[in-house]
């Protein structure tokens, strides 16, 4: 983290929300290293944090999220929203305690007791009423399956590779149940903290939240992306989760993981070759390269 000056827009927000503070730091989850991100400390010793979305739509989405999903998690389990401004784009938010599950250091039974946890949160989220949440768009199979299959080449996979994806989306899968959906959910928006002997898990950034089939993005990453090699991870998150998947949704999570492969492989290269999110390109090419009942 770096330690820039606060834009005069999101000072005067954090000022309104929490009086005098003091910058601790900022960061910039955005590839060009525009700092969209600043966390603080108020007064009383809280940490509070103030976000800039990079689009009206985000907004949109991240602060119906806090309004209406966080709530229901249940105390601990995300941030608070504080304050919002639609023409700056700007939220200010309370900081959930814990470190991203990424960088925490965790036994194999505390592994697993984070994903039963993240199973859990996520059925939360997925029971969640459709009615306050932004719907999201489902393009016709066709065109999703072109623009990945373009996506592929321009990422320079190999033509091996390129077909692996042809086939594994060749046929639409299954549709699903719409469900309220966190859009990005994975370990690095899953905060692990330790309460005594008790580890908690929260979750953090709801900017992608909306309403769509949870295989096409919240289950199909943790099925097809985190767990393969894992079986022992799998089978907590679905006990917390409450159920196995169908075979339809394992079915549609196979197909939606061959569609965000490319776009994955995209982001990575530029957020300089991120390796965990490459790391997960190579997961899912590895279970298309197999016949889907051994997935």
């Amino acid at each position: 983290m770096t330690t820039p000056t606060v834009p005069d827009d999101a000072a005067r927000l954090l000022r309104e929300t929490a009086g005098p503070y003091e910058l601790l730091g900022a960061c910039s989850p955005d590839p060009t290293g525009r700092t969209t991100v600043w966390e603080i400390r108020t007064g009383d010793g809280s940490r509070l944090f103030a976000k800039r979305h990079k689009n009206a739509l985000m907004h949109q989405r991240e602060t119906a999220a806090y309004r209406h999903i966080a709530p229901a998690l249940g105390p601990g389990r995300a941030p608070t929203l504080l304050a919002e401004d639609g023409r700056t784009l700007l939220v200010v938010t309370t900081a959930l305690p814990g470190v991203s599950a990424v960088n925490a250091a965790l036994s194999p039974a505390e592994e697993c007791e984070v994903y039963r946890q993240a199973g859990l949160l996520a059925a939360r989220i997925h029971a969640h009423p459709t009615s306050s949440g932004v719907v999201g768009e489902r393009l016709p199979w066709n065109q999703e399956r072109e623009r990945a299959l373009t996506r592929a080449r321009d990422a320079l996979l190999s033509a091996e590779d390129t077909e692996v994806l042809a086939e594994a989306t060749r046929t639409e899968p299954p549709h699903t149940a719409l469900a309220t959906c966190h859009g990005d959910f994975g370990p690095r928006n899953w905060l692990v903290q330790h309460q005594g002997a008790d580890l908690i898990v929260g979750v953090i950034d709801f900017e992608r939240s909306q309403v769509e089939e949870p295989v096409r993005r919240d289950l199909m990453r943790v099925m097809l992306q985190l767990t393969p090699h894992r079986p022992d991870l799998r089978a907590a998150f679905l006990a917390g989760y409450g159920r196995d998947l169908t075979a339809d949704e394992w079915t549609a999570c196979r197909a939606w993981a061959a569609i965000d492969c490319p776009a994955a492989l995209r982001w990575a290269f530029d957020h300089h070759h991120d390796e965990e999110i490459l790391g997960y390109a190579r997961t899912v090419l590895d279970q298309l390269r197999r016949p889907a009942s051994t997935v």
